[in-house]
């Protein structure tokens, strides 16, 4: 297990400190990178008062984990630190204990801080003291140490927001084995129905 509890509030202070409205910061990330896109967990809706319920197949079988992962896994090759990355996770989830992990204080979502190599985001939650049960939440953060990547991941949204280089976005685009589409911080994304 490399991933561990990381007991330095200090490197969320960007995004602590980050200049965007808190649930613009939880849903789409902070600004600042060339290019966006957004990993899909489930597709857009198709009308605007469309439930999840009701979203279109197909549905990728794999979980969010590890759809994420292989995110990541191409993110990975557009860092210079791709062994040093932070993962925050959501205190509102529960069911898991923490120790030695700073408390991340984001508006409306108060977190706890994780480091580890990007590529062992699968095997995070063995960081846990005991050891979490299996469908403990994905981070709702993951970024590399050199900030070159940043990924948000609220329980709210079906997608994660991704912000990265051009050349990074474009590669994740192009991966098959997900379902991302670009993008823009500036446009509001589709929601689906409550």
């Amino acid at each position: 297990m490399t991933v561990r509890p990381s007991s330095d509030p200090t490197a969320a202070d960007w995004l602590v400190h980050a200049d965007r409205d808190w649930w613009d910061l939880v849903t789409r990330g902070p600004l600042g990178y060339e290019r966006y896109a957004r990993l899909r967990f489930i597709p857009d809706p198709i009308h605007p008062t469309q439930r999840e319920a009701e979203a279109d197949a197909p549905y990728d079988e794999r979980s969010e984990t590890e759809q994420l992962a292989t995110v990541v896994a191409t993110l990975a090759k557009h860092t210079t630190t791709p062994e040093d990355c932070y993962f925050c996770v959501w205190e509102g989830w529960g069911g898991f204990v923490v120790r030695g992990a700073a408390r991340i204080t984001l508006p409306e979502r108060e977190a706890f801080l994780f480091r580890g190599p990007a590529l062992d985001l699968l095997t995070w939650e063995q960081a846990l003291d005991p050891p979490g049960p299996e469908g403990l939440p994905i981070p709702s953060f993951v970024w590399p140490a050199d900030r070159a990547w940043c990924i948000a991941n609220d329980v709210d949204p079906h997608f994660a927001t991704i912000g990265a280089s051009s050349a990074a976005i474009q590669e994740v685009l192009a991966d098959r084995r997900v379902d991302t589409v670009i993008d823009d911080p500036d446009r509001p994304q589709p929601w689906y129905s409550h």
